[in-house]
């Protein structure tokens, strides 16, 4: 899980004749201190300028998908023994985040699941038997909707693994689902079966293996709820930043009284849960349940 709980914007400024002066910026974080952020964003400000002295290529010296997530940490969440376990952060539109590295949460679109299954192989064969049949053609059936098709995923799956167990909820464009009886890391092989199994978010997916921990928003998106995203970017430059981002979370969270993210569907499986799950399952259903509009 790349979650740090100090962030730095660090700049510098070269390219002082004709066409400049240019800046070069770089985001570093740390758990250590802001100071420490600060020091390793000025060495790959140090590198990158020397490359380009050099004429050298800055492959490798921006961030690509892999780079840890620029949010602000709200709280860390640890078991009985301290180990950590998760955290809460605060996303680029300003929605709170949970961040579980072992608890498996699945985001499942429901234009995921309204995909039609992939067509059969021709066969010439059944292409014949068709052609000379003067059997009616049966109708097609209805398609399923969403819900039916995830049940019958999540029936499919517990038919070949019974230890496995589910807790289902209904989000505003779909379904998310948390695994409950075991701890899976989200690049390992198992993860990576049940995120096909199931339709998860591609999007989602990637994210989750990149990040070294799954993700489950705990509070409404803000133009949802009738507000605008926050006006600055984390890490906040100025004490004027932080002045107004602390308005924009002060309207934000009395805007999201009026709705909830998710609303409770159902367990399926085994019913066991592991300690570890229990406890995000709490923090989970007190912060996205509520039976208001979801958002």
């Amino acid at each position: 899980m790349q979650i740090y709980s100090h962030w730095a914007r660090t700049t510098l400024k070269i390219g002082e004749n004709e066409y400049g002066p240019f800046l070069l910026t770089a985001y570093t974080g740390s758990d250590e201190s802001l100071a420490a952020a600060q020091a390793e964003g000025q060495l790959i400000l140090q590198r990158r300028h020397a490359k380009l002295l050099a004429a050298e290529p800055l492959g490798g010296e921006y961030p690509v998908g892999s780079a840890p997530l620029r949010e602000q940490v709200e709280q860390r969440i640890h078991n009985s023994s301290g180990e950590l376990i998760a955290a809460i952060t605060r996303n680029r539109y300003g929605s709170l985040v949970l961040n579980a590295p072992r608890v498996m949460f699945l985001d499942v679109d429901d234009d995921d699941l309204r995909q039609p299954p992939p067509r059969e192989p021709f066969s010439l064969a059944q292409f014949f038997r068709n052609l000379f049949s003067t059997a009616p053609a049966p109708p097609p059936l209805p398609p399923l909707v969403p819900h039916e098709q995830l049940q019958l995923r999540l029936a499919a799956w517990l038919q070949l693994h019974p230890e496995w167990n589910f807790r289902v909820y209904r989000t505003r464009l779909g379904f998310r689902l948390l695994v409950t009886h075991q701890l899976l890391a989200p690049n390992s092989a198992e993860a990576q079966q049940i995120f096909a199994a199931m339709r998860t978010d591609a999007i989602y997916v990637r994210l989750c293996q990149n990040q070294d921990c799954y993700r489950a928003r705990l509070s409404p998106k803000p133009w949802r709820i009738g507000w605008r995203r926050p006006k600055h970017p984390f890490p906040f430059d100025t004490p004027e930043q932080m002045r107004e981002q602390q308005q924009w979370q002060q309207e934000y969270t009395s805007r999201s009284q009026a709705f909830s993210v998710c609303d409770w569907v159902g367990e399926y499986g085994s019913g066991h849960t592991t300690p570890e799950a229990r406890q995000l399952i709490e923090l989970h259903d007190a912060a996205c349940l509520g039976g208001q509009k979801l958002a």
